[in-house]
């Protein structure tokens, strides 16, 4: 099926749409089943256990409106068909690899809909600029996610969803699920209107953007300021925006960001008092980095940290807060790798 209405697809026409979720974390499961209980027929790229559970039992999410259980297809890319869109949803380090597993569900016509973390690696693809066409190094030295990720087929995305995984292939998640979509070339499209009238029908709130990179800089900006703070203090959002000592360091971290948007002709969505009441505003939550870290998993700082200072250092401003923090919390996490205790076999 080919998306190109603007209006919800009728009951037969969301039976035709083929919609694949590429991963399956906390945003993976929660797509999958926010998706699958809005009527749409999903199938979930996942491996190990994620697999053997959601074939077993289907997906579950605890959101705020209750307690779901969806059943959906799970399995590798060969058992998987062509997607007419596919969400892409790895922690993003991980893309790379994900994107080379769904070569075979990607398609000549398919929507590619990354969910990730930080600056992407389209980011100077799509509307002409002085750095038209660059690499975003930190993210893809090769340049290999633009040759697998075809920039005129993929639509920006930026969500606000905090969820947590609990097991495998159950998630949960206490705050209201929110979307913003948009094409990378700052255009409205029918495509994107009928992805984000998908969304909607399926429960998450989402919004049609003619300028994504503007909800993109306040999720960076959000994303900046709380994950690698989190796992250097081990505090959640609550006290990363709301502590007085803490509240500092955020301070500082957003007055070296703000310039950086700006200097690329960004809108940041939220006015720097609002964006530094934010994280006390979700409560005790631990960011994904945090959770990331007390899981011995590698953190996403090369999107979330580097490449914003690598954006940076194109326009000759200088971050060294940021720089100091994102060092620490990848110290920690070595440090935090190395002293994992090993199994012990008998």
């Amino acid at each position: 099926m080919s998306l190109s209405l603007a209006q919800p697809p009728r009951e037969e026409e969301r039976k035709d749409l083929r919609v694949c979720i590429a991963g399956a974390g906390a945003i993976g499961i929660t797509l999958g089943a926010r998706i699958a209980l809005g009527g749409y027929p999903v199938s979930m790229l996942a491996r190990g256990k994620s697999l053997s559970a959601i074939k077993e039992r289907g997906l579950r999410l605890v959101d705020m409106t209750g307690d779901h259980s969806p059943r959906v297809i799970a399995g590798e890319p060969a058992d998987l068909p062509e997607a007419d869109v596919i969400f892409l949803c790895p922690k993003s380090q991980d893309l790379p690899a994900l994107a080379e597993a769904s070569q075979r569900i990607i398609g000549p016509r398919t929507l590619i809909v990354p969910v990730v973390n930080g600056i992407p690696w389209w980011y100077f693809d799509g509307i002409n600029t002085r750095f038209y066409g660059r690499d975003v190094k930190a993210v893809d030295p090769e340049g290999r996610l633009k040759q697998l990720l075809p920039s005129d087929r993929v639509i920006g995305a930026v969500t606000t969803i905090t969820a947590e995984r609990v097991a495998p292939g159950f998630a949960c998640s206490v705050n209201p699920l929110r979307f913003v979509l948009g094409e990378i070339d700052h255009s409205i499209s029918d495509r994107v209107e009928q992805l984000g009238a998908m969304l909607n029908a399926s429960g998450i709130t989402t919004r049609v953007t003619d300028k994504i990179r503007d909800s993109l800089w306040t999720k960076v900006i959000a994303n900046l300021v709380s994950n690698p703070l989190s796992v250097v203090s081990g505090a959640v959002l609550r006290d990363i925006g709301g502590h007085p000592s803490l509240s500092q360091v955020t301070r500082a971290l957003v007055n070296e960001v703000l310039p950086v948007a700006a200097a690329y002709g960004a809108r940041v969505e939220l006015d720097p008092e609002a964006l530094l009441e934010l994280p006390a505003g979700l409560g005790d939550i631990r960011t994904s980095m945090l959770q990331d870290f007390e899981k011995h998993m590698p953190l996403e700082t090369a999107a979330i940290c580097d490449a914003v200072i690598e954006l940076a250092e194109l326009r000759g401003l200088q971050m060294p807060m940021t720089k100091a923090i994102g060092i620490l919390a990848n110290y920690r996490s070595a440090q935090s790798r190395e002293a994992r205790p090993q199994p012990i076999f008998s």
